[in-house]
């Protein structure tokens, strides 16, 4: 087994491993329950890790997830009309007061 990333959300790495078995990549995430041992484990040692249980498929999970990230532009950020608070560029709605982004309207 080899260990492909980590990273903070468990969410996040579930959805990288469903693309990866997808694409016929076996893939495991370890770390899944050592949130509750933060303090008493550094906190590196308790990020959530992706791995690829096939060590020679490790190249082409990696290829994946780099086909991935090139595949998902972000969408610039954007101002509300209503009550001027800045957003993300992938929220549809204000996070602050709920009005639907207008840039494609």
């Amino acid at each position: 087994m080899k260990r492909l990333t980590s990273n903070e959300s468990i969410a996040y790495l579930g959805h990288l491993k469903n693309l990866l078995e997808q694409s016929g990549v076996g893939c495991i995430i370890k770390n899944e329950q050592l949130s509750g041992g933060l303090g008493e484990i550094p906190f590196l040692e308790c990020l959530p890790e992706l791995w690829v249980i096939r060590d020679a498929q490790l190249a082409e999970a990696q290829s994946l997830l780099q086909e991935l990230a090139q595949s998902s532009p972000s969408a610039p950020a954007w101002r509300c009309a209503g009550c001027g608070e800045s957003n993300e560029g992938q929220f549809a709605a204000c996070w602050n007061c709920g009005r639907a982004d207008e840039r494609d309207t």
